[in-house]
């Protein structure tokens, strides 16, 4: 087969487009973050370092950062965890699983727009479902403000995207674990080891693969999240909820400090290059290699 040099750029062409396009804006976001540059307007001002030592000085940012790996943890560790017991639990029951597989699936076809606009009217304190179904049992709700309340706001918003993600991680530990030999857990049955240490110390190990998909998938969905904040709360209570991605939001299209905005876009990239590249590599070398 005589293989052709020129149809096989053509064929690449398409994928040399998206990887220019990529690192092209990668590349205009951060001359943007050293310029004082307003949206608005056609000049660009050099502004060196200025717009991140602005920002080092907002409490409104380090709120943000800090609202981002409230996010990370909180989401990555439950959505990980009960994804994989529950593929441990269906591993036996192939029909039910199937349809359980669909059931936890299907959120992870709406968009964050959808299930945002879903859950904050479930949240919503007057004629949301969830106080509407614990009126009926004469439970007063009035201490339960959920997205109103700015102690919980947040912890509301990470569930509504555990809620979503629970399939992901569902489907791809069931994938994980059959990929497994259950010679060592018949090992340690005869030993009359327990169910809690075969899960977490015997299987859980050799799932490396799947847990580095399921964990990176999370943390990258963590550090970029902006949609479900925007549509359930905008930031509020306050600052409460606030994240980067929706900072950088509000400083390039609200205040057209695109300089500023293309500042926060730098740090969540390094941010979230400085958590996931170094995860990714130990976590590598631990559990793939």
């Amino acid at each position: 087969m005589k293989y052709n040099k020129k149809e096989g750029f053509f064929y690449l062409t398409p994928v040399l487009i998206l990887v220019a396009v990529l690192y092209g804006m990668i590349i205009w976001n951060l001359v943007a973050s050293f310029t004082g540059w307003e949206g608005m307007r056609a000049t660009w001002k050099f502004a060196g370092f200025e717009n991140f030592i602005h920002l080092g000085q907002l409490r409104r940012f380090w709120v943000n950062v800090k609202n981002n790996f409230i996010w990370l943890f909180v989401f990555i560790l439950p959505t990980t965890l009960l994804g994989y017991v529950l593929a441990y639990l269906f591993l036996n029951l192939k029909r039910i699983e199937r349809v359980f597989r669909q059931i936890f699936l299907f959120p992870m076809a709406l968009s964050f727009i959808v299930s945002g606009s879903l859950w904050a009217w479930m949240y919503d304190p007057s004629s949301g479902v969830i106080n509407s179904v614990l009126r009926v049992f004469s439970i007063n709700t009035s201490k339960f403000g959920w997205i109103a309340n700015p102690k919980g706001a947040i912890f509301c918003m990470i569930f509504a995207a555990f809620w979503q993600y629970l399939g992901f991680t569902f489907v791809i530990y069931s994938g994980a674990i059959r990929g497994i030999s259950f010679d060592m857990v018949e090992a340690a049955n005869m030993d009359g080891a327990g169910h809690f240490r075969i899960l977490f110390q015997i299987i859980f190990p050799n799932l490396g693969h799947g847990t580095l998909i399921c964990t990176t998938m999370l943390a990258i969905t963590s550090m970029k999240v902006f949609d479900l904040v925007w549509i359930m709360t905008q930031g509020g209570p306050g600052i409460k909820t606030e994240v980067l991605p929706y900072l950088m939001y509000r400083l390039t299209f609200s205040q057209h400090n695109v300089g500023m905005g293309a500042a926060v876009s730098v740090v969540i990239l390094i941010l979230s290059g400085g958590i996931i590249i170094p995860y990714s590599l130990w976590a590598i070398k631990k559990w793939v290699s």
